[in-house]
């Protein structure tokens, strides 16, 4: 479901986000009426507008280095940047990958900030969101935005097909360890997120393999090529 643009880029909400949106209302409602369910949608609201600059975040970064991106979309493990190419050097993918996280530094700064003039719990929260979103997307979990910084320094060092396996068998072991830890805690919400690494991980290698098996040839050490539809995964 498209509901808007920004910077030229479309942003799209996935069905599942709507219908989880609409279970924590309902929810907040019973348990708390209508001002719990305002304050429950509203932290929503803000959780996902952060995710949303997070993404724009890698998008601009992306359009400095000439790189478009085709749309963004919200799901409720976070978003997806579909971008529509890969930088020709490490250095920019380093770049490219640290923009969100630099983003949710900045949103974490000011809603600190907000908090401590106004008293808002509100602002609190939101900076509390989006410290943790910033840091967990830096834990090398390949696709993630630290598995991607992971790789692009193993690029430095090797080639980019053993760079991309060694990030991808590190994603997977983090995405294991955050089911594992999410069923024994009861954070189901961990779990997801794991299971989303798990199922993201390997759609990015399939189609590394894919590129290899139509005659594309993996860059020296130091470089990317450039292909089209590079999916940008990140989570809150």
């Amino acid at each position: 479901m498209r509901i808007g643009r920004a910077f030229d880029i479309p942003i799209r909400l996935h069905w599942s986000f709507v219908a989880l949106l609409a279970y924590f209302a309902l929810q907040a409602l019973f348990a708390g009426g209508w001002l719990g369910m305002i304050e429950t949608v509203g932290l929503a609201v803000g959780l996902f507008g952060s995710v949303i600059l997070h993404e724009l975040g890698h998008a601009q970064a992306a359009r400095h280095y000439g790189i478009r991106t085709r749309d963004i979309t919200l799901y409720p493990f976070g978003g997806v940047a579909a971008l529509e190419g890969m930088p020709d050097d490490t250095r920019k993918e380093i770049v490219i990958a640290l923009a969100g996280p630099a983003v949710n530094a900045f949103l974490f700064a000011g809603a600190l900030s907000a908090w401590f003039f106004t008293g808002f719990g509100v602002f609190g929260a939101l900076a509390a969101m989006n410290l943790v979103m910033g840091l967990f997307n830096l834990v090398p979990a390949f696709p993630m935005d630290g598995g991607r910084v992971l790789r692009a320094a193993l690029s430095e060092k090797m080639s980019f097909v053993k760079a991309s396996g060694i990030a991808s068998r590190v994603g997977w072991w983090f995405g294991l360890a955050f089911i594992v830890i999410g069923l024994l805690t009861g954070s189901y919400s961990l779990a997801i997120v794991g299971g989303f690494v798990l199922f993201a991980g390997q759609v990015e290698q399939r189609r590394l393999v894919a590129l290899i098996r139509r005659g594309w040839r993996p860059p020296r050490p130091g470089g990317y090529p450039h292909f089209t539809y590079a999916r940008r995964w990140s989570v809150t």
